[in-house]
C-alpha cells in the first residue's frame, strides 16, 4: 500500500486539528493529576484531627467538645440548656 501526497496531507491535517489539541489536554490532565497527588501527600503528612484531639488534656477536650456541640446545635436551630 502506498500513500499519495494528498493522503499524507490529509493525515497531517488530522494530526494538527485533532491529535495536537488532545495532546495539550492530556498534558493538562497529567499536570492536574500530579498536583492532586501532591495535595494528598501533604494531607497525609498532617496529623488527623483525632490524633490532635487525643493529645489535648481533659479540660481542653471538654471545651472543644462543648464548642462543637454548641455549633452543631446552632446549625440545627436547637437551643441547648446551659
Amino acid at each position: 500500500m502506498s500513500l499519495s501526497y494528498d493522503d499524507l496531507q490529509a493525515i497531517r491535517q488530522i494530526v494538527e486539528e485533532v491529535v495536537n489539541p488532545i495532546r495539550g489536554d492530556i498534558e493538562a490532565l497529567s499536570s492536574d493529576i500530579k498536583e492532586i497527588y501532591e495535595m494528598i501527600a501533604e494531607l497525609q503528612k498532617k496529623p488527623t484531627s483525632e490524633e490532635s484531639f487525643q493529645k489535648l488534656n481533659i479540660e481542653q477536650k471538654l471545651l472543644k467538645l462543648n464548642a462543637e456541640l454548641l455549633a452543631a446545635a446552632k446549625q440545627a436551630g436547637i437551643s441547648l440548656p446551659r
